[in-house]
């Protein structure tokens, strides 16, 4: 979904926006009782999807108007997973065990109690689906007969796996010409430093391609903040990030970004 503004933080950093999507699929069929879902998870042998957010976290809610309203995540949540609501403040103990690093989490746990996923951070749709299809698949395949599930291995074995792209599959063109967050075509590929890349058309692509120092973000995606204030090393979130003198600029967080803009030239003096 294309974003259409966005919001001027000073006179040289820009930060991207983007919208809801703006139709709107089924709902997810979502339970609070943990309890409860656990047992329903063992009685129907599926995993549990559980979502922990809070009702402060910028990012949760972004999830909630564009990844859990799209139609394939939908559909993969409700007819593979028992998805489960989990307020990180109402729950601090459960958040502390699963070792919740940041809001949101999404955690997907199997009927065992085995943790075997967990994803930090906002998630974008086409991301959430890749893992989500995987996931499906390898339940489906544990609940098959054996005949099924060689017909179904030869099946998946002709086609071709879905690849998961860098960036949380953001088009950096678009982000940088068109100020706009819009994920990319997986027909519209190159790859750069190692990374895959997608583009949201083949113009965006033949761009990056003629030029792609131009379009590749500061510090090769990682967040800046973190590695001055706390020597980590951690990728940032385009959809946490901005332009900054006609560079992508991107932060683990809002708050990064804002400490960030509030004094760029220590940041990249440093």
């Amino acid at each position: 979904m294309r974003a259409r503004h966005f919001l001027v933080l000073s006179l040289s950093f820009v930060f991207i926006q983007a919208l809801s999507p703006a139709l709107k699929a089924d709902e997810i069929k979502w339970q609070t009782d943990l309890k409860q879902a656990a047992l329903q998870a063992r009685a129907q042998e599926k995993s549990m999807l559980i979502q922990i957010g809070a009702s402060w976290c910028g990012f949760c809610h972004k999830m909630d108007k564009e990844t859990f309203q799209d139609q394939k995540v939908i559909h993969h949540i409700n007819s593979c997973f028992i998805p489960i609501r989990v307020d990180a403040d109402q729950s601090p103990e459960f958040v502390e065990a699963i070792g919740v690093a940041g809001l949101p989490t999404t955690v997907i746990i199997t009927p065992e109690l085995k943790i075997v996923k967990k994803l930090s951070g906002y998630v974008a749709a086409r991301e959430m689906q890749g893992h989500l299809k995987k996931i499906c698949l390898v339940n489906h395949e544990q609940a098959a007969p054996a005949a099924t599930r060689t017909a179904a291995i030869k099946k998946m074995s002709q086609k071709e796996v879905e690849p998961v792209f860098a960036f949380k599959n953001v088009c950096l063109v678009s982000m940088l010409d068109d100020q706009e967050l819009v994920e990319g075509n997986p027909k519209y590929i190159s790859e750069f430093k190692g990374r895959k890349l997608c583009f949201a058309s083949r113009e965006h692509k033949q761009k990056f391609d003629a030029n792609p120092m131009h379009y590749w973000p500061a510090f090769d995606g990682q967040c800046r903040v973190s590695q001055l204030e706390r020597n980590q090393t951690v990728e940032g979130d385009p959809y946490a990030g901005g332009v900054y003198r006609e560079r992508l600029v991107f932060f683990t967080s809002e708050a990064e970004r804002e400490r960030f803009s509030s004094n760029p030239s220590y940041y990249l003096a440093q």
